[in-house]
């Protein structure tokens, strides 16, 4: 029998606390704030740039960290996309990056599943640096290329607070050409990323209705000591929560070494269960607020938006629970 060694145990910091704190601080302070400003400060007053674009780069649970509260705040800046940049920004083709002088824009197919030939980009904007996925010498790489190289164009998107592009016209002369391992590394920090603004989002209309419940008197009661009530949000609670565990377990996971299938099965139940998680959340936050959940005034509909939003373009639960099957016969064939 195999001699029992001690487990490390996750938990969060008060590093992680402050973190979460200064950021949730800073999207209310600056809900209407342009959108190109408000992701420069991020970067430059708040300090994500090093998080996001270090040499070392920050651990993944800051990084889920940021992205969750950023899905708690509708963040409208380009973070799915500078989350798949990574260390990537150092690089001469991506000057100005870092630094939110130029926006990166990323191509669906290395965030989710695009098939690279009618591609969607993430994070449109006039004058961005677009990355996309590149197939060469039998292998899936990364090409980088200026907006007006490919003809970038701005797209009608279910999800307004996130512009999405389309190229136009056929590749022009990249700035920059890397390989599958910055591919396949782009794609798990964009997998971490969605998973966890999924949870944000999730989190964020779970809170909103419980606040909403606790205050809408019909009958002479608060509508939220309805028995139908209460359980619809105990069952919405105790998802959200289990998706946290997901999310953050794939993020510890990841860490620092060499991505083993294990991180790869992670984080592949985080990214199913953060779907299903996100869809059942802002459907019921929608039907608990009543008629007023269905205006166009209402926030709950933008969530909502929001998490149909990243599921058509990077796959529903079902997809990543095949996914996540696949996996898992890869990981048991290992042993």
């Amino acid at each position: 029998m195999p001699l029992m060694t001690s487990l490390e145990i996750f938990g969060f910091t008060d590093e992680h606390g402050a973190l979460r704190e200064v950021l949730r601080e800073y999207f209310a302070a600056t809900a209407t704030t342009a959108r190109p400003d408000r992701w420069r400060r991020l970067l430059t007053e708040v300090g994500v740039d090093d998080l996001l674009f270090g040499e070392t780069c920050s651990t993944s649970v800051e990084l889920a960290i940021l992205a969750e509260e950023s899905g708690a705040a509708l963040f409208d800046g380009p973070l799915v996309s500078a989350a798949a940049v990574g260390p990537l920004a150092q690089q001469p083709a991506l000057t100005g990056v870092a630094e939110g002088r130029r926006a990166p824009c990323v191509a669906v197919s290395l965030t989710g599943f695009g098939d690279g030939q009618t591609d969607a980009y993430w994070d449109y904007s006039d004058d961005a640096v677009v990355i996309t996925q590149q197939a060469a010498a039998g292998e899936t790489g990364v090409a980088v290329y200026g907006a007006d190289a490919i003809g970038l164009q701005e797209c009608s998107g279910l999800d307004l607070s996130r512009p999405v592009g389309r190229a136009a016209q056929g590749n022009g002369q990249p700035l920059l050409e890397c390989g599958e391992d910055v591919a396949a590394a782009m794609r798990r920090r964009a997998d971490l990323v969605l998973s966890a603004e999924l949870l944000g989002v999730a989190q964020r209309v779970l809170d909103g209705t419980v606040d909403y419940v606790s205050r809408r008197v019909q009958f002479g009661r608060t509508i939220g000591s309805f028995q139908a009530v209460k359980h619809r949000l105990a069952d919405m609670l105790a998802q959200v929560e289990l998706t946290r565990s997901a999310v953050y377990g794939a993020a510890w996971q990841l860490g620092d070494g060499p991505v083993t299938v294990q991180a790869e099965v992670d984080l592949a139940v985080a990214a199913a269960l953060a779907r299903q998680t996100a869809v059942e959340a802002t459907k019921a936050a929608v039907q608990l607020h009543g008629g007023i959940g269905i205006t166009w005034e209402h926030w709950a509909h933008r969530y909502l938006r929001r998490a149909h939003a990243v599921i058509a373009l990077t796959g529903a639960a079902s997809r990543h629970r095949g996914r996540l099957a696949g996996l898992i016969d890869l990981r048991d064939g290992e042993r």
